[in-house]
């Protein structure tokens, strides 16, 4: 039997040493591969967007046509004296609101306000000064001066129907008639009244 060369057994390993790094470098080829297929993935991407959003605040506003003139200035009252007066209040704001008369003031030392007796009336036409041309709609209070400016003192217990949705106006129509039942002991008497109007939404 003939021995085989020793230096044959030398490169049988050197051949395998060989394969082992060609294939070490054939997976890392393929691998790194992979790692790139992965990444060019990942760049198919889609997107959307709504801009320009904004968000503006509503607005409540009234004013009326008196010209910072009183409804009334009545004096040297005798019982059964009676007048009337209108007044245009108007809305310009750009929400719904509920427009409420109140009395934001009231002097009555005299206590003569009892016998001062109110109507107030909604409707159109007329204005501060002027209500020939006035057409109620409703009537939203009747009583007297004094239970008016008791009860009758912040929007949540004010008068009105009065529900603008949109800028408009209302014409206000107040009446008053000293009873004919006041004593004798008021004359000279004075009583004072602010109404106010206020809108909320």
């Amino acid at each position: 039997m003939t021995a085989r060369p020793r230096h044959e057994a030398g490169g049988t390993a050197v051949r395998r040493d060989v394969r082992a790094i060609v294939l070490a470098v054939v997976l890392g080829l393929l691998a790194s591969g992979a790692m790139v297929w992965q990444g060019t993935s990942a760049m198919f991407t889609a997107s959307t967007s709504n801009a320009a959003n904004s968000w503006t605040l509503g607005t409540v506003t009234l004013a009326d046509d008196d010209s910072a003139g009183a409804l009334f200035s009545a004096s040297g009252l005798l019982p059964g004296s009676t007048d009337s007066n209108c007044i245009t209040v108007t809305y310009s704001g750009t929400v719904a609101t509920a427009v409420k008369l109140y009395a934001s003031a009231a002097t009555d030392a005299s206590s003569v306000a009892q016998y001062v007796d109110v109507t107030i009336e909604e409707g159109t036409g007329g204005g501060f000064g002027s209500c020939g041309a006035f057409v109620p709609s409703s009537t939203i209070y009747t009583g007297t001066l004094s239970n008016f400016t008791s009860t009758s003192t912040a929007y949540g217990n004010g008068v009105g129907t009065w529900a603008p949705s949109a800028p408009g106006s209302s014409v206000y129509r107040i009446s008053y008639t000293l009873n004919a039942a006041t004593p004798g002991n008021k004359q000279g008497a004075a009583t004072t009244a602010t109404f106010q109007w206020e809108a909320q939404a």
